[in-house]
């Protein structure tokens, strides 16, 4: 075993010196770069070292650091530790509560800060008798505080000689799942890890190194901060950690190295799809072909063409970019290779705060996608009590590792073995080769009824791979799997039926189909509030339930607030103020704020937004556009658009409109125009040519034809299970009856072009757009009120279960206007025929089941229907039942 050299603070810092006016920091603002040289920098942590000295730190004493990234961190960071002192850093973005129990469990009796925890901290001061120091030259006007330019010179003081085996950091852990421990990590334990990367040469002293994470993790301080000083790599300092800056950042200092987590990079790659997206199918197919064929140039032939393929991007990106070395969690090889296709280096590692962070790496020409590595220097990987494919409790022991937490027997006890080997409470396997594969941690591990074991993390990539979906979390209730989603609020737009639930509901249950039954979840809930997540981007799992319960009962995470005196006044004046009491009636027990979101905090779909609209024609003789709605993302955005539509009204001398039976445009009434003499011969050959279709494939029966009325019009309502069921119910029909029955079809599936336009307008299908069902609305009562009929599916979406689903309030919206009879039909087989995640249908036997008529008159009076605003749902959920009734075996499955 070979025995690492320590990296003491006095020999760092003679390092750092030794790099002379070569830039070893370097700061970006906006476009801008400044930076501090390392003679700069190891005279400034000289200085400081020998003034704590002066001042009377003692050797081993802890001495706290909260501060942003940056010069001032470094500084005070190893100045502490040049004057003997045991560095203890807090997260810059810590609550009070968790700056003074650090404070008060460290013992510590110096706090050394920037100004923007000034005030935290000396309210601490004055409860514990601490001596506070500032970084950043913010306490020069405060009299119990000293700034660390104020403190005596100590020429003559001689630094203290730092053992290897001393203490080096004090570390708390960040608490995933429960309350944080802490322990010492000592110099020597550091030094191996800084070595190990150090000796790779992967990095070399011309390199720049982009630090977005924060330094109070050992992953950033070992990794990111003392090993390119090591190395003589310069350290990036973004302006700020979000996505923007940190490409700014990597253009600005042309970095060359990049160190993040798995997070960072999945966002990366997602902004680049988009981006591609963003100009036009084509350029995504293309880019797509280029991507896949760069992937397999790197797996197959062991070739990097993508920097050269991708040139364009990588100019934009950052062109100096080659390296991103991810830790902290695990990256998936499904961002791996996308982000190698692109033509950048991608290397991964396994470690723990425990283990001075590093402690397995793949390493180039010794990596393996989708491993974490193998060990580095020295260190050994055990399996503990492994099942049979080989999965167990990863166990380590090396000279990086740990020596146990501080005052608490009990953790340690459950951390180590009988034999010394440190329990990482992550379960994994190591192949024939040495290579550590991780699939979970022991605490986040779910076990279900039955002894199934479901791994959250690996759920959480499959069911998130959705763009109506921004964070989802798996989690256990009551003994079964359930999810907490937080939805992308520009997919709200996008939703038919502008239901982002249901969008989200679509997605999760056809997802599920393709997993195993106990991967299966039975249930979501949907909040506004971002998941809570560790500073590396971990979920903070503990928090998860009462989060998840809270969603279930209606609570977005969403509070409402005293508006300010602008936003008072906004909703003091017409139309704002009518606007707000309508929104209040409505929604009594929602949290009414003018930035809450209508769909997200309210609960307003796209329906709901009909009867909100027609009751603002009624009361104020505003009507506003269904597209200016759909953009409308707050409250406020609502009422300024209510403004302008009442100052438009005024100007133009406008009348109401009126609701669903509004005439038609001349566009929209030339779909239910007459066909001519081709149209009627096109009709006649493809339902000649669909009834043979439909019997070859499905040998379609029908069953009680006798219940359609002899006379129009009606409707017909049925489920929806897939893109199957409209030729399916066709071909039960008759040609005459068939000739006089009108259908809505999607307006971006069916419309485009003009083949598909004129089958279109032959099978008499009329567009419309999900989004905005006024318009779905006005074309079918239109087709009412001229005598023909209807086919409608309330459904709205196809069922990703063959269940049937809950009927949108539409249909009732309809029947209210025009209630004519209704017929319910139940189609089955065609979900077993082609699912909607099926590309071709499949022969199955299918029938179409025709239930009595429904007398609409009657039905309205049986419910009461009047003006309430729930009539329209009490109508569907009639019809739904309806249906139901026909079906001919009990639906399965869970209920979301």
């Amino acid at each position: 075993m070979t025995t690492p050299e320590v990296w003491t603070p006095a020999r760092l810092l003679d390092r750092i010196a030794a790099r002379g006016d070569e830039p070893a920091l370097i700061m970006v603002s906006g476009d801008e770069t400044t930076s501090v040289s390392g003679a700069a920098l190891a005279e400034q942590i000289r200085r400081l070292a020998r003034a704590l000295a002066a001042d009377g730190v003692e050797p081993g004493e802890p001495v706290v650091l909260v501060a942003p990234n940056g010069p001032d961190w470094v500084v005070a960071r190893l100045g502490i530790a040049l004057a003997g002192a045991v560095g203890t850093a807090i997260d810059h973005l810590a609550d009070a509560d968790e700056a003074a129990m650090i404070v008060k469990d460290s013992g510590c009796r110096r706090v050394l800060t920037s100004g923007d925890h000034l005030d935290t901290i000396l309210d601490l001061a004055a409860e514990r008798d601490l001596d506070v120091i500032t970084v950043d030259g913010s306490g020069r006007d405060r009299s119990s505080v000293r700034d660390r330019a104020d403190l005596p010179a100590g020429d003559g003081v001689a630094l203290p000689e730092v053992a290897s085996d001393a203490d080096g950091a004090l570390v708390y852990t960040s608490g995933t799942t429960g309350a944080p421990k802490s322990f010492f990590l000592t110099w020597a334990n550091i030094s191996v890890n800084v070595e190990a990367i150090a000796g790779l040469s992967v990095v070399g002293g011309h390199d720049r190194m982009l630090l977005p994470l924060p330094l109070h993790h050992v992953y950033p301080f070992v990794v990111g901060l003392l090993t390119p000083m090591v190395i003589g790599a310069a350290v990036v300092f973004p302006e700020a950690p979000a996505g923007p800056q940190i490409v700014r950042a990597l253009k600005a200092s042309r970095a060359s190295v990049l160190i993040g987590v798995p997070r960072l990079y999945e966002a990366m790659l997602t902004a680049i799809r988009q981006r591609v997206a963003g100009r036009g199918r084509v350029a995504e197919a293309l880019f797509g072909l280029m991507l896949q064929a760069s992937i397999w140039t790197a797996r197959r032939l062991d070739r990097r063409v993508g920097r050269t393929l991708f040139a364009s991007l990588h100019r934009q990106f950052g062109p100096d970019l080659r390296l991103m070395v991810s830790a902290g969690a695990k990256l998936a090889p499904e961002t791996i290779w996308p982000l190698i296709g692109l033509g950048w280096q991608v290397l991964t590692g396994y470690g723990l705060a425990e283990t001075a962070s590093a402690f397995t790496g793949n390493i180039p020409g010794k990596l393996r996608i989708g491993s974490e590595g193998r060990p580095l220097n020295d260190g050994e990987v055990r399996i503990g009590d492994p099942d049979a494919e080989g999965v167990g409790e990863i166990q380590l022991r090396g000279p990086n590792v740990f020596d146990g937490y501080r005052n608490n027997e009990e953790a340690n006890r459950d951390a180590f073995t009988g034999d010394g080997w440190f329990r990482s409470g992550d379960l994994g396997r190591v192949d024939a080769d040495g290579f550590v594969y991780i699939t979970g941690r022991i605490k986040e591990l779910i076990v279900l009824g039955g002894g199934k074991n479901v791994f959250p993390e690996e759920l959480e990539a499959i069911y998130g791979a959705s763009p109506a979906i921004r964070e989802i979390a798996v989690l256990e209730r009551s003994g079964a799997l359930v999810a907490l989603v937080v939805p992308e609020v520009e997919a709200a737009k996008e939703a038919p039926s502008g239901r982002i639930e249901d969008m989200i509901r679509v997605h999760l249950t056809a997802t599920g189909r393709e997993l195993p039954s106990h991967q299966r979840l039975s249930g979501f809930a949907l909040t506004r509030q971002p998941l809570p997540r560790t500073r590396l981007g971990k979920y903070q799992r503990y928090q998860l339930p009462d989060l998840y319960d809270a969603a279930k009962r209606g609570e977005t995470g969403q509070v409402a607030e005293e508006p300010s005196g602008e936003d008072r006044a906004l909703i003091e004046a017409s139309p704002g103020r009518d606007i707000w009491a309508m929104l209040k009636r409505r929604y009594p027990d929602k949290p009414l704020r003018l930035d809450a979101h209508p769909q997200l905090d309210l609960g307003i779909d796209s329906l709901e937004w009909l009867n909100i609209g027609m009751e603002l024609e009624e009361t104020l003789g505003l009507r506003l556009a269904e597209q200016d709605i759909a953009e409308a993302e707050t409250v406020r955005e609502l009422i300024r658009l209510a403004e302008r539509g009442a100052q438009r009204r005024s100007e133009a001398g406008e009348r109401p409109g009126a609701g669903i039976d509004a005439p038609l445009s001349e566009a929209d009434r030339r779909w239910l125009a007459p066909p001519g003499p081709a149209l009627k011969v096109l009709q006649l050959v493809l339902y000649g040519l669909n009834v043979g279709l439909m019997w070859a494939l499905f040998r379609v029966r029908t069953e009680g034809k006798e219940h359609l009325p002899a006379s129009d019009p009606y409707v017909i309502i049925a489920n929806h299970v897939s893109d199957v069921d409209p030729p399916v119910m066709a071909g039960a029909l008759s040609f005459s009856r068939l000739r006089r029955l009108r259908w809505a079809g999607d307006n971006q599936r069916l419309f485009r072009g003009p083949i598909r336009r004129a089958f279109s307008r032959a099978a008499g299908i009329f567009p419309v757009d999900a989004r905005a069902p006024s318009q779905s609305l006005a074309m079918a009562a239109a087709v009412l009120a001229e005598g023909q009929s209807v086919a409608w599916f309330p459904e709205m979406w196809r069922s990703p279960t063959g269940e049937l689903q809950r009927f949108l309030p539409g249909i009732g919206v309809l029947l209210q206007h025009h209630p004519v009879p209704v017929v319910p039909a139940f189609i089955d087989g065609t979900f077993e025929a082609m699912p909607r995640d099926r590309r071709l249908p499949r022969p199955h036997p299918v029938r179409v089941i025709f239930g009595e008529p429904v007398d609409t008159e009657a039905l309205l009076q049986t419910l009461a229907v009047g003006d309430d605003e729930r009539a329209a749902e009490r109508i569907a959920d009639a019809l739904r039942d309806r249906v139901a009734a026909l079906q001919p075996t009990p639906a399965g499955g869970a209920d979301s």
